[in-house]
């Protein structure tokens, strides 16, 4: 019989820390892209939002702690602050919605993080199993583009995380998500879906609508990769605007169309 070393122990001590902190919590999501740009923390702030209006008990981590943007665009501006036992306490942003994001920790909103891989995999490990998210129907992690640091490590310690992919229909999203999709492949992680997202603009004056990229071409990548296509969301001004005023258009205006698409595609996440 192999003997254990104390380098095992604690490993597997750290491992059970990590598992018991997220054995609460019901369904969680990773949204993840290949690229940059195609409105990633914005579908993943008003997904979140809409599942807490719906009675959802939901948590938001963002783990882009190079560029986080989630405690922007949801109006967070107090530090986070630890409980008893030196758990990190999620910032209370609705009555079913908590967030935490490593902006709470940094003296000001221009501070830089400047870290390399193994202190970026501590602080994402710390993120996962000393956070005192209680019981959850949802987490949703949003992680930066591409395939490096975050999504490996969020991927490598949840077994039971969900990727969920976003793309637009450009060119070169299309070709970098699907290196995503194949890095996925490869951790033996399916993606759980595909969202298509920047899909399409309505004029606000005269209500036409205008494809902005191959409005076909998500839905090939979703074929190809043998993953479904959850949904296509438009570039929506609206949207773009809420974000900025720190608040999810989701939960700002509830009714607007954006909010509709946002609900339907939130309804797929059971």
């Amino acid at each position: 019989m192999a003997r254990l070393s104390l380098g095992d122990l604690d490993r597997a001590r750290r491992r059970k820390e990590l598992l018991d902190s997220l054995a609460a919590i019901d369904r969680k999501y990773l949204v993840m892209s290949g690229k940059g740009g195609v409105g990633k923390s914005t579908l993943a702030v008003n997904l979140a939002a809409a599942l807490a209006g719906s009675g959802a008990r939901v948590g938001l981590l963002d783990i882009d702690l190079h560029g986080p943007s989630v405690a922007l665009a949801l109006g967070i501006d107090q530090p986070l602050t630890t409980g008893d036992d030196d758990k990190l306490i999620p910032v209370q942003v609705t009555e079913r919605l908590k967030a935490v994001s490593i902006q709470g920790l940094l003296k000001s909103r221009d501070e830089a993080v400047i870290w390399r891989g193994p202190r970026k995999i501590r602080a994402i490990r710390q993120f996962f199993s000393e956070v005192l998210w209680g019981p959850l129907d949802y987490l949703f992690i949003d992680s930066p583009p591409g395939t490096g640091d975050e999504p490996l490590t969020a991927l490598q310690l949840i077994p039971d995380l969900r990727p969920l992919m976003v793309t637009s229909g450009s060119r070169l999203a299309i070709g970098d998500v699907a290196k995503a999709f194949n890095f996925l492949k490869l951790m033996n992680r399916p993606a759980f879906g595909l969202v298509d997202n920047q899909s399409w603009y309505v004029c606000p004056q005269c209500g036409r609508r205008t494809e902005i990229h191959d409005c076909r071409a998500a839905a090939a990548l979703a074929e190809a990769q043998g993953t479904p296509l959850l949904g296509s969301l438009p570039l929506d001004l609206a949207a773009a605007r809420a974000a900025d005023e720190r608040r999810p258009l989701v939960l700002s205006r509830p009714e607007h169309p954006f909010s509709l698409l946002i609900r339907d595609l939130a309804a797929k996440l059971g």
